[in-house]
């Protein structure tokens, strides 16, 4: 009876160990919000893109609590207001794991109290830091007009927005083979140059790679490894304005050079680049030059009218997906415009530049 009572006990002791161990609890404080106001503790959906509420709670004299037990380790959370708040606006991220977390909710938001919180904090108020430099060079860019000090300041911001990418980089090497590591890479990987992202990617763990954000980013690696500098274009097909199929290699590999421009009506850079492009077309457009547009419009009337009004006469396609555009997924565009320019027999001598980059390769190609 003893031996048995001894053997209870030992598993009453594991028991609670275990649940000690796993246990989290978030403390958390709130600015501006009134008492009863609810708050959600979120977690991740499996596509890695949508958030569901697992929990709830009350806000009491700017308080609220969470408690539970994280028995998967540590994973990405966000803690929201059912009524967000002049102050607190959006939903705010955490790593729940086990331990203590405090959690201040403001107009800039702290998490603290654990390993993975506290790293991520640190991401942040670095972060933080650099947004407050670059907004000062960009006010003072308004101050002053000259050309040198301009070009001197823009050279400060790319400087201090490079600084912050490698930030970026830096933690999420540092974390990747965590949830919140993936998941921040998997939020910021337009950030990183495409051997960054294949550096990336091949660390993280097999179980995150199998949810959809992590999917279309692998598809947009191997697209934008396809369609490096000089590779032979990738061939596009679609449909002109009129309805008629059409594709790139009508044009590509013919003799000619190509800038493919991946645009659409509804963007306002694209718009504020194409009289450059115009004015290219006219000026190139009687020698061994063709542009041919690839459209991420949403419908027929809005790219028809488009064409129009910006004065475009060279061709046009596309399928009419927007974001989803097959088009513009071949090639990993995932932000426009973004220009493309092919030799005379269709490999890519540059992608990524801006118009007065494109006109200046073209006015020396074609001298």
């Amino acid at each position: 009876m003893k031996k048995i009572i001894l053997s209870l006990s030992t598993v009453l002791v594991l028991v609670t160990s275990c649940g000690e161990k796993d246990q989290f609890t978030i403390n958390g404080t709130i600015a501006g919000a009134s008492d009863s106001a609810k708050v959600y503790l979120q977690t991740l959906e499996d596509n890695w893109r949508d958030q569901v509420a697992i929990d709830s709670a009350y806000v009491t004299n700017g308080k609220f609590q969470f408690k539970g037990l994280a028995k998967e380790g540590a994973k990405v959370h966000f803690i929201a207001l059912a009524k967000p708040t002049d102050i607190v606006k959006r939903p705010v991220l955490l790593v729940v794991e086990p331990g203590q977390i405090e959690v201040a909710l403001d107009s800039v938001s702290t998490i603290k109290g654990t390993a993975s919180n506290d790293a991520y904090q640190g991401l942040n108020t670095k972060l933080s830091g650099f947004d407050t430099e670059l907004k000062a060079v960009f006010e003072k860019s308004k101050l002053d007009t000259s050309k040198v000090a301009k070009a001197e300041l823009e050279k400060q911001y790319e400087e201090i927005d490079a600084q912050k990418t490698k930030e970026i980089y830096n933690y999420v090497k540092a974390n990747i083979q965590s949830q919140i590591g993936a998941y921040i890479f998997a939020s910021r990987s337009y950030l990183f140059t495409l051997d960054q992202m294949k550096e990336l990617f091949a660390s993280v763990k097999p179980e995150y790679k199998t949810n959809e954000r992590m999917a279309k980013l692998e598809a947009r690696i191997q697209a934008l490894d396809a369609t490096t500098e000089g590779k032979v274009f990738t061939d596009l097909k679609g449909k002109t304005p009129e309805g008629k199929d059409a594709a790139l290699s009508d044009y590509a590999g013919k003799g000619k050079y190509v800038l493919v421009d991946f645009w659409a009506s509804w963007c306002p850079p694209c718009r504020a680049e194409m009289p450059k492009l115009v004015e290219a077309y006219k000026q190139f457009g009687t020698k061994d030059f063709e542009i041919v547009g690839i459209s991420l419009d949403r419908t027929n009337e809005d790219w028809v009218k488009g064409i129009k009004d910006l004065g475009i006469t060279w061709a046009q396609i596309s399928d009419l997906k927007f974001w989803d555009s097959e088009l513009a997924g071949a090639y990993g565009v995932n932000s426009i415009p973004h220009l493309v320019l092919l030799d005379k027999d269709g490999k890519i001598l540059a992608r990524g530049i801006s118009a007065d980059e494109a006109v200046s390769k073209l006015t020396e190609l074609l001298k």
